[in-house]
This record gives structure tokens, sequence and C-alpha cells, in this order.
């Protein structure tokens, strides 16, 4: 996957780390991996984090939990 345009909002900052982090190693399933992180950030970065009751809530959240582990993992 391509990314055309990254969202701006601030809040997909840190699933956009994570993506790029994991697209460093060059492994397909990294790629994939950060795929889905990017997609996730650039669908959801305006509305997920901010309200519970949204159907994407829980995508949000599951990503963000990998994002925060692929950061701190790459922080070491």
């Amino acid at each position: 996957m391509t990314v055309e345009r990254r969202t701006t909002w601030p809040q997909a900052a840190e699933l956009q780390q994570a993506a790029d982090t994991k697209r460093a190693t060059g492994t397909p399933e990294d790629a994939a991996l950060a795929d889905w992180l990017e997609a996730t950030a650039n669908a959801l970065a305006w509305l997920a984090p901010f309200r519970e009751h949204e159907p994407g809530y829980p995508l949000w959240q599951t990503a963000t939990a990998y994002a925060q582990l692929i950061n701190r993992s790459s922080a070491r």
C-alpha cells in the first residue's frame, strides 16, 4: 500500500510513527501491519479517539495499543 497523503490530525501521529518503524524493517508481515496502522490513522484519527460510542472506536483502540508497543520497543 502506498499512502498518497497522510492525515494531519495530531491524534494520528502515534500510529504513523509506528507504521514508519514497521516499514523500515522491510519484511512483508511488518509492511502489512504498517499499512493497517496507516489506514486506521487516515480513516479514524478525526473521529474515533473522541467518541467511544462510534463504530470505529474499538479498531482505534486496537491500533493505538499496537502502535504504543511498537514505539516503545523502537525507543530502546
